[in-house]
């Protein structure tokens, strides 16, 4: 105790000696301490502008006196991080995002806006257009992340191509999806969505996609066709048998039937039968027959018919019809019967004209009024049929067998007795004697008379020419024997 009341008094005593030093001491420890305080509140910041950062230190306690120790101004439409002027306490950092003219286009308006936004996805919001996937945003021209800031700075032309929704039904089964292709058959692709040959698709693979489109598709499927033993296989998309038959070339012909019928819709199993039907009409005739009136037509040559008046057959006939389906006969109609025509005689004409012709026959021309058509057999004075031995040249004009002479029937040979005639393949004759095949065949049967010598055996049609002069009289018609 007494220690220190001694020390008291020794340090009491040291301060009166030295008062005159007190005060000025005491200022110098209040300027030293301000002056470590100052030094204690400069700080370090970081003020980050259009993605520079710049370094300043300050002792500023708000963000505009950082801002000014860094020689940044913010404009009204620029964006301040963090907002307002805060009381702001080191160590941080500022970021200013400078503002910029954007134009923004979409396929309904053009808006221009002056803002520091970066995203592209909130520009377009900003405006009131909500992204849907698969719409496109393109910065200056090129394609860009929606989500991902812009870069750079300057005027700023940010496109909205909406993509268009394309409604699918396949097979009844709904979905959807958005593209930006051109054409529907290229959005179809990109989404994976193929369509086979066979396959049937309501739109035009080529339609342009510049709207919402509903589309419908029918995938094919496999068909079997049976016919009668025969079997077609094949894909289609069609929905009605009938259809199916068409797209597989396998049209229905005639009275045929399909199972199941045409206007129903193709079989879940892909199962078609075709059953063949036909109908067989038979018509039997019973024809009565017409008889025919000879007249003479002074137009008509000789030896040549013309008709007048065709004849007409009489026709009763009937009528029945059976119809078969696969083969087997299923329905048979009562027979019917009518007559289909009355008989009706007709009227021919024989010619009676005469007419002067020349013709080159056998190398030789002749002159001719008429000509018939024959069949010529030969004879000679011991070839007359009457037996071995029997031997006669003489005819019965007088004249004596030899070439030239020309039998023909009683009837002719009274006649036409020496009218000279030419025989194709014989030359020329006269009918001078009487026989012939008349009385056995026809009146058109001739004899050709020859010598013993220069016989030559005949048995053939050949061409019967009557030689002018035009007789005075002459039979229209060639008698019968």
């Amino acid at each position: 105790m007494h220690m220190f009341q001694q020390s008291l008094c020794s340090t009491k005593g040291f301060l009166i000696k030295q008062r005159r030093w007190l005060f000025p001491g005491a200022l110098l420890l209040i300027l030293v301490g301000l002056g470590l305080i100052w030094l204690g509140l400069q700080q370090t910041s970081t003020v980050i502008v259009a993605g520079d950062p710049i370094q300043v230190r300050t002792a500023a306690w708000r963000v505009s006196g950082v801002l000014r120790a860094a020689g940044v101004s913010v404009g009204e439409d620029d964006r301040l991080t963090p907002e307002g002027d805060l009381w702001f306490w080191a160590p941080a950092v500022i970021t200013v995002e400078p503002a910029r003219e954007v134009l923004i286009r979409t396929p309904a308006d053009e808006v221009r806006l002056r803002t520091a936004e970066r995203i592209p996805a909130n520009l377009i919001a900003a405006i009131g257009v909500d992204l849907f996937p698969g719409d496109r945003v393109l910065v200056n021209g090129g394609v860009v992340d929606p989500q991902q800031p812009l870069e750079g700075e300057g005027f700023v032309l940010l496109q909205f191509q909406p993509a268009v929704a394309v409604h699918l039904l396949i097979d009844g089964v709904e979905s959807r999806f958005f593209s930006q292709e051109s054409t529907l058959g290229a959005a179809l692709e990109a989404a994976q969505v193929f369509i086979a040959p066979q396959d049937w698709i309501s739109e035009d693979l080529m339609t342009p996609l510049d709207e919402t489109l509903n589309v419908v598709i029918r995938r094919a499927r496999l068909v079997r066709i049976s016919a009668g033993g025969a079997e077609l296989t094949g894909l289609t998309a069609a929905e009605t048998v009938s259809e199916a038959l068409h797209d597989l070339g396998f049209g229905l012909q005639n009275l045929d039937q399909s199972l199941p019928a045409e206007d129903e819709p193709v079989p879940v199993t892909g199962e078609i039968e075709i059953v063949r039907v036909e109908e067989k009409i038979t018509i039997l005739k019973d024809e009565v027959p017409y008889q025919n009136e000879y007249v003479e037509d002074p137009n008509t040559f000789l030896d040549e018919i013309s008709v007048v008046t065709p004849g007409q057959v009489g026709i009763y006939a009937s009528r029945e019809r059976v119809r078969y389906a696969a083969g087997e006969e299923v329905w048979r109609d009562e027979p019917q019967s009518w007559q289909a025509s009355e008989a009706a005689d007709g009227v021919l004409g024989y010619g009676s004209r005469v007419e002067v012709r020349t013709e080159v026959v056998d190398g030789q021309e002749i002159e001719f009024w008429r000509k018939i058509s024959v069949y010529a057999t030969s004879f000679s004075p011991c070839r007359l049929g009457l037996g071995e031995g029997v031997c006669n040249d003489r005819t019965a004009s007088g004249l004596p067998l030899q070439k030239g002479i020309v039998s023909v029937t009683r009837n002719w040979y009274n006649m036409m007795r020496l009218q000279p005639v030419f025989v194709q393949g014989y030359g020329r004759g006269v009918i001078a004697d009487i026989g012939g095949g008349g009385l056995y065949f026809s009146h058109f049967w001739i004899d050709l008379g020859y010598s013993d010598n220069d016989y030559q055996q005949w048995s053939r049609w050949t061409t019967l020419y009557f030689l002018t002069p035009v007789p005075a009289w002459y039979p229209a018609v060639l008698p019968w024997p």
